[in-house]
C-alpha cells in the first residue's frame, strides 16, 4: 500500500493480483482497470507517477501516470531493476530516487540500493544482515527527513537508519 498526495487516495495491491484506489475516507474502493494484473509486491508514488514492483525473480518495476488514469509509461526488467536472482522486496520513492530493498535468492542476501530515476543506476548501495524468510513484505523501507532511509528488519525485529549516502 502506498500514498498519494496527488489523489488523495491510497493505492492497495492485492495478493489476488488487483491494484485499487482508496479514498482518504476510506469510504470508496475502486479497482485500477488500467493497471494490467500482474504479480505485485509493493508500490511507491511521486507526485505525478506511479510505480510497481513485481513478485517474482529479476523482478520487473513499472510505472504509470497518475495523472492520465494510470496510463503505463515505462517497464525496467532485469539486470537493470535487478539481476535475475533477486526479488525486489519494498520499493520506495523520494526527490527523483528510489530505495529498494532487494534480496538475494543464491546467497540469501539483503540490500538497500539507492538509484537515481532520470538514469537508473545505482547511486550507492549496502548490503544489511537481515534475518532471511520467504515472505517477501517483511522487509521494508521508508523515506526520513534529509534524503535518509529507514529500513525494517522485520525477521531479527530491527531498524536501519541509513544516511543519505548509504552509511
Amino acid at each position: 500500500m502506498c500514498w498519494s498526495s496527488t489523489l488523495n487516495s491510497f493505492i492497495i495491491i492485492t495478493n489476488k493480483n488487483g491494484v485499487f484506489l482508496m479514498n482518504e475516507n476510506l469510504t470508496s474502493l475502486e479497482c485500477i482497470q488500467t493497471i494490467e494484473k500482474k504479480r505485485w509486491l509493493s508500490c511507491t508514488c511521486s507526485d505525478s507517477t506511479l510505480f510497481l514492483t513485481t513478485n517474482e525473480s529479476g523482478s520487473n518495476i513499472f510505472q504509470f501516470n497518475l495523472l492520465l488514469s494510470f496510463h503505463f509509461m515505462k517497464q525496467w526488467k532485469s539486470p537493470q531493476s535487478c539481476n535475475s536472482d533477486e526479488v525486489i522486496n519494498n520499493i520506495a520513492y523520494n526527490n527523483e530516487t528510489f530505495a529498494l530493498i532487494i534480496e538475494n535468492e543464491t546467497n540469501n542476501k539483503k540490500r538497500i540500493e539507492l538509484q537515481s530515476l532520470s538514469i537508473f543506476d545505482p547511486l550507492w548501495s549496502t548490503i544489511f544482515n537481515a534475518a532471511y524468510d520467504f515472505v517477501p513484505w517483511n522487509n521494508r523501507v521508508c523515506v526520513l527527513k534529509y534524503n535518509e532511509w529507514l529500513v525494517i528488519d522485520y525477521g531479527n525485529s530491527r531498524l536501519f537508519h541509513v544516511s543519505k549516502d548509504g552509511q
